[in-house]
């Protein structure tokens, strides 16, 4: 078979897998949509009842049993986590998560941010015998939280309690698209101050140099994953590392190509070699900054 028809049938093949792997992202991201809107509302309705008094805390574990025992096909109604979409209303249709919105994406309209309800979910409210608030922009569902998972909110909205870190995860989470797992330790290794931490890290060669500088590099990186003992040679660290790359890279940013170890580099008439030789791409320290529209 001629070597060029092999190569137009490859990519032709390769157009294929495209399509597949894009109606896949669209299956996915329809589901996850779908999995808050549910939520949004489930929390809502169970916030106006704990609001108003006319349900309680014992009242939101009865719901819980009567999911469990009546539809124990419907999954994910826990009494922690009816609690969890109760928190996903109240913080996300706050007016201070919207202000913190509009300051750190100046660029977005208030379109952007909110979104009225599916149809089935309005005509849904419009027939229901509840007094029904009317939602003012602050209170209708914000468009960011489709960037990344449920689950992921819950743990967002669990363990951090500024509008300003909840904000920089979601963002975060989604340009990396990290699982539950990989956004946990990104929590618990505190990314966001890390990251987006004052100057006080910086040298002074580099303050004086560029005075307006955004935090460009971290002062530590944290490489508890290796499971090195507290003293260790640089032999083993290197070596755990490479055992580890996934989680390195994922340290370092997922913006990152690993290229050889001991690469050989020739500067004039010198030769040297770096332990580890990663690429990396050239928008990479765009988003190293406190202005969230890089990381958007």
């Amino acid at each position: 078979m001629n070597k060029n028809i092999i190569i137009l049938q490859e990519q032709q093949f390769l157009d294929i897998i495209n399509i597949i792997q894009q109606h896949r992202s669209f299956a996915s991201k329809a589901v996850n949509e779908a999995m808050l809107f549910t939520a949004w509302q489930v929390g809502k309705y169970v916030s106006q009842k704990l609001k108003s008094e006319e349900w309680g805390s014992k009242v939101v574990k009865q719901l819980s049993e009567f999911i469990r025992s009546r539809y124990p096909d419907i999954k994910g109604f826990s009494r922690s986590n009816i609690y969890n979409m109760v928190m996903l209303y109240d913080e996300y249709s706050s007016d201070r998560f919207i202000s913190t919105m509009k300051t750190y994406l100046p660029h977005k309209s208030l379109q952007d941010f909110t979104t009225p309800l599916p149809d089935n979910l309005a005509k849904t409210n419009e027939q229901s015998t509840e007094p029904q608030t009317v939602q003012m922009p602050s209170g209708q569902f914000p468009n960011i939280l489709k960037l990344t998972s449920l689950s992921n909110h819950y743990e967002i909205l669990n363990r951090c309690h500024d509008n300003e870190e909840r904000l920089f995860y979601i963002l975060y989470a989604n340009k990396y698209q990290l699982t539950h797992q990989e956004l946990r330790r990104c929590v618990s290794n505190h990314t966001y101050t890390s990251l987006l931490g004052n100057n006080n890290n910086l040298s002074k060669g580099m303050l004086q140099t560029y005075p307006q500088s955004p935090v460009i590099f971290k002062d530590k990186l944290y490489l508890d994953f290796l499971g090195l003992p507290q003293k260790h040679s640089e032999t083993k660290l290197k070596n755990s590392i490479l055992e580890h790359m996934k989680q390195f890279i994922l340290e370092l940013g997922k913006d990152f190509l690993f290229v050889d170890q001991e690469y050989r580099l020739n500067v004039g008439a010198s030769t040297f070699k770096a332990d580890l030789l990663f690429f990396g791409s050239a928008d990479f320290p765009g988003w190293w900054s406190r202005d969230f529209r890089n990381i958007a």
